[in-house]
């Protein structure tokens, strides 16, 4: 069967899309795929693709030239960046100035590319990458590309800062060098954000008419999904993961309160099972892989005459994670016929008054009746996922963890190996917890220490690291401060401890708790009626407040 390839116009200007990671995660990485299909569909642009080489992740910088398609990042018309984690920003910085283009906004000139990123971590917090951009696209993919590049191609002869004007008034867009910026400051009653701080333009002083450091930018959503199929088929590339993908929707049903995915992805949208089996027909041959993608896959509702579907189609499936209640035996049997071998489910903490407190009001008895489920139905693997260091927690809580994993040992029977991962919480923007302090180094490692002594037998342990949890936070609660930081990273190689050495500042200060009222960074990214219910579920939930 042969394969759509996309036209690309034999000229025209050329874009460039960055992925600010190595090319195995931008190749797992379902919205760069759904950026790369949208783009490679402009009918007026020519579209090349970067991502880092491995040796330029960490460390000194290579002096290694980056290029794509022979040309430089400076010789591009547009560069484009797609950040989907907060483990991307550090890279940003080395990635444009090994392409050859100032990282700071502020230093380049005329001729230069304008630098637009966009991704889940623009919807979430863009602060710390603001230094770098000169605009940012809130929002989902789909509401924003088509508008852009068509205003851009109306106006790219214009002068750099006459474009940022023009596209800033597109919706859902921002020019970091265009509004003011709160920085966040250290006090006795936790973090505080109310200075404000302005970035330089290109022409390398602030713009005089700055627009307030709150005024509200709305986050885009994309509603074609409920009759659009095209939208998550995303072929794969050979011995990469899955030769297809399927977005089953956008949003999740759940609400944790630790979660930015679910919140930035609302409302929950699902796309037709089928419009999906059409899509699936057209594109799949038998024997392909062909993975179930969303934020809850497990939750779709349609899920199985989906799968049953697929199956008629000859094809192996795997999927993204089930609920930790998942009780369809059904599905679970048709996912195991099809060649699938393991599950992950999320119990996140051991005991219901905890899981309560974050927002996932499950009971183990429940998790352990749908564990018992997947081990009858023939599963070889089940992963389990748990969070140490989450607000309200109590050291009875990390006891449970062991005597449901032994529970759940018990049940699963013997042809089935049972392992669990456990990481370290990390307060998000936009969710209640973005509030919260993240737990003392001093105390994840007591939780680690307390949960590998009494690992139960028959299960594996793996703890994922606390340090680069606590790089994460920082990040994802970070201040327009960071894009000095990373730049200064980016170009001498130092850690991150000896940059905040140099300030005289701790990690575990920046990661801790937010003073009440305190403006955020981030707060033109919240209506009043988000902040609103955020608020209200953070003193509904926060450990001070029992009930």
């Amino acid at each position: 069967m042969s394969r759509r390839t996309d036209r690309h116009p034999e000229a025209g200007p050329r874009v460039l899309l960055c992925y600010a990671n190595k090319a195995r995660v931008a190749s797992e990485s379902l919205g760069f795929r759904i950026v790369t299909r949208l783009l490679s569909r402009h009918g007026g642009v020519r579209l090349s693709t970067l991502c880092l080489p491995d040796d330029e992740l960490r460390g000194p910088p290579s002096g290694q030239r980056l290029e794509a398609d022979g040309r430089s990042i400076s010789s591009f018309d547009l560069v484009l960046l797609s950040l989907s984690f907060e483990g991307d920003a550090p890279h940003v910085p080395r990635l444009l100035g090994a392409g050859g283009l100032p990282p700071l906004a502020g230093d380049r000139r005329p001729g230069h590319p304008l630098v637009v990123a966009g991704g889940a971590m623009i919807m979430i917090n863009p602060e710390p990458v603001a230094a770098f951009c000169d605009l940012f696209l809130v929002g989902e993919a789909e509401g924003h590309l088509e508008p852009l590049l068509d205003r851009w191609l109306a106006i790219r002869s214009d002068s750099r800062d006459d474009q940022i004007r023009e596209l800033v008034q597109l919706p859902g867009t921002l020019a970091p060098s265009l509004r003011s910026h709160r920085i966040w400051e250290v006090t006795g009653e936790g973090l505080s954000a109310f200075e404000e701080v302005s970035l330089p333009a290109g022409s390398g002083a602030p713009d005089p008419q700055l627009e307030a450091a709150d005024r509200w930018v709305e986050t885009l959503h994309w509603n074609g999904i409920a009759t659009e199929a095209s939208s998550g088929r995303l072929p794969g590339e050979a011995g990469k993961g899955p030769d297809l993908l399927l977005e089953l929707g956008r949003g999740c049903p759940r609400r944790c309160r630790f979660c930015a995915a679910g919140r930035i992805y609302a409302p929950l949208r699902e796309c037709p099972a089928p419009v999906l089996l059409e899509r699936a027909t057209q594109e799949v041959e038998p024997g392909d892989v062909v993975g179930l993608m969303s934020l809850s896959a497990g939750d779709y509702r349609q899920l199985e005459p989906l799968v049953e579907g697929l199956l008629q189609l000859g094809v192996r499936l795997s999927i993204s994670s089930l609920p930790a209640t998942f009780k369809r035996e059904e599905v679970v049997r048709g996912l195991i016929q099809s060649g699938l071998r393991s599950l992950t489910i999320a119990p996140e903490t051991g005991t219901d008054s905890l899981r309560k407190r974050i927002g996932k009001p499950l009971v183990n008895e429940t998790i352990l009746r749908a564990v018992q489920t997947l081990g009858k139905a023939g599963l070889r693997r089940l992963r389990a996922y748990f969070i140490v260091g989450l607000p309200g927690e109590e050291e009875e809580d990390i006891g449970a963890i062991h005597a449901l994993l032994a529970e759940m040992r018990s049940r699963l029977g013997p042809q089935c190996r049972l392992s669990a991962t456990v990481g370290a919480f990390v307060p998000k923007p936009r969710t209640p917890f973005q509030w919260a302090p993240m737990a003392s180094a001093k105390l994840l490692r007591e939780r680690a220490r307390q949960l590998r002594a009494d690992r139960p037998g028959g299960v594996e342990l793996k703890i994922k690291s606390f340090r680069e949890a606590r790089r994460q936070a920082l990040v994802s609660r970070g201040d327009v401060c960071w894009g000095a930081r990373l730049d200064r990273m980016a170009r001498t190689g130092q850690t991150l401890a000896d940059v905040l050495r140099a300030e005289d500042v701790t990690a575990e200060d920046l990661t801790g708790p937010v003073a009440d009222g305190a403006s955020l960074p981030w707060d033109y990214l919240l209506s009043e009626r988000e902040r609103k219910g955020l608020w209200r579920e953070w003193k509904t939930s926060r450990p001070s407040q029992k009930g």
